[in-house]
């Protein structure tokens, strides 16, 4: 790679670089909030929040890769047209495919970047985020032992500690058990969470349970039991750790392609593998056309600020309907095989038609009735600059 094809990848990766983070950052900001609940009512740190809320960082790069690498591809574009290096370059006889070389080495590694992570990386990213989420949310220990607060661990089951010292031994517990017909309420001065085969136990010292049974009206009676020592057992409090049903967006890919017969997705929606099997396997080629929208629109010398304007203006549709018939055929995977060779050969054709245009093979047209408005618009454009 010589000199100028370092200058012009360097550029391009920066930018790129630079959108992918920026994005991310701001679109894992907002969706981390919705786990906050792992702080505020489960009892889990900081840095446990961010571990887990961090595992969904490679679904949000796939999405904005393909956006990131056309803005990059644009700015970079832009930013050589409007220094005159692309007419510099061109006035040397370099055709605009010398030119675009650096971006579309740049282009291969996005493309080969997100074919992994669509195959590999966010699927065991998204499986490895609901086993954390899971094994949050089955967290008795933490969950029960916040001090100072009334804590619904189940409806019916209410818990509220005083304080909780350094190594682990809670003081003034009250727990009040309404799920059944006899309530129980247990007082206690001190107990601490115990860990054992049988499972997960509070035990508590010094205190007494009182028990009232509403379910018979006629014998509403209390009745009070003291103990030095007391076992509650926990572990059933906790929620299940089976999924009863694993989404085929967690799944492995060989998996994908050999589900099990009594998969729950396999039996009631089959479609849905079908549909997360070519979503991956397409996933690289997308990146390429929109890069390609970006390189034929912008890789020819401009000299002036409308005619860069008019190619920014021009692209936007194209990106709309790669976007849309994205969407729309990822949509009729599911229900129709048919739609399977399409989301291949769609990102194709667009390359396909693109490469035709930079090599002046194919030329589009402006249609007549945008001229009118088009050219109002540069001569209001022009008065508002001249003024």
């Amino acid at each position: 790679m010589g000199r100028l094809d370092r200058y012009i990848f360097s550029t391009a990766a920066i930018a790129f670089a630079g959108v992918v983070v920026v994005l991310a950052g701001m679109i894992w900001s907002t969706q981390a909030l919705r786990q906050l609940d792992l702080v505020t009512s489960q009892g889990q740190t900081i840095l446990a929040f961010i571990a887990i809320t961090s595992l969904t960082m490679p679904t949000l790069v796939l999405v904005i890769a393909p956006a990131a690498l056309f803005i990059a591809t644009a700015y970079t574009l832009l930013k050589l047209n409007g220094d005159s290096e692309i007419v510099v370059m061109a006035a040397a006889g370099m055709s605009p495919w010398r030119v675009l070389r650096a971006l579309i080495i740049l282009a291969l590694l996005v493309s080969a970047f997100c074919a992994a992570l669509a195959v590999v990386i966010v699927p065991t990213s998204l499986a490895a985020f609901r086993d954390q989420v899971t094994k949050v949310r089955a967290d008795v220990v933490s969950f029960v032992a916040q001090p100072g607060r009334f804590i619904s661990l189940t409806p019916g089951l209410i818990f509220h500690v005083r304080e909780r010292a350094a190594n682990g031994v809670m003081q003034g517990i009250f727990i009040n058990d309404a799920r059944d017909k006899e309530i129980s309420t247990y007082l206690a001065d001190r107990g601490q969470i115990v860990d054992s085969p049988a499972g997960t136990f509070l035990v508590l010292e010094n205190g007494s349970i009182h028990r009232r049974n509403t379910g018979n009206a006629k014998n509403n009676s209390t009745s009070v039991v003291e103990f030095q020592r007391y076992a509650l057992d926990l572990s059933s409090l906790a929620p299940s750790s089976k999924e009863t049903a694993i989404r085929p967006t967690e799944r492995p890919l060989a998996y994908i392609l050999n589900p099990a017969p009594d998969d729950f997705f396999q039996k009631f929606f089959p479609g849905r593998f079908r549909e997360e099997l070519h979503k991956r396997l397409s996933a690289g080629l997308y990146p390429l056309a929109y890069f390609a929208i970006a390189a034929a629109a912008l890789a020819r010398p401009r000299t002036t600020r409308q005619s860069r304007g008019m190619a920014l203006l021009a692209i936007i549709p194209a990106m709309a309907a790669v976007q849309i018939g994205n969407f729309a055929i990822a949509g009729q995977l599911r229900s129709h095989a048919l739609a399977v060779p399409l989301i291949y050969i769609f990102p194709l054709i667009v390359v396909a038609l693109c490469a035709l245009v930079l090599s002046d093979r194919l030329q589009f047209a402006m249609p007549a009735w945008a001229h009118g408005p088009l050219e109002a618009l540069k001569q209001r454009l022009a008065r508002g600059g001249a003024s």
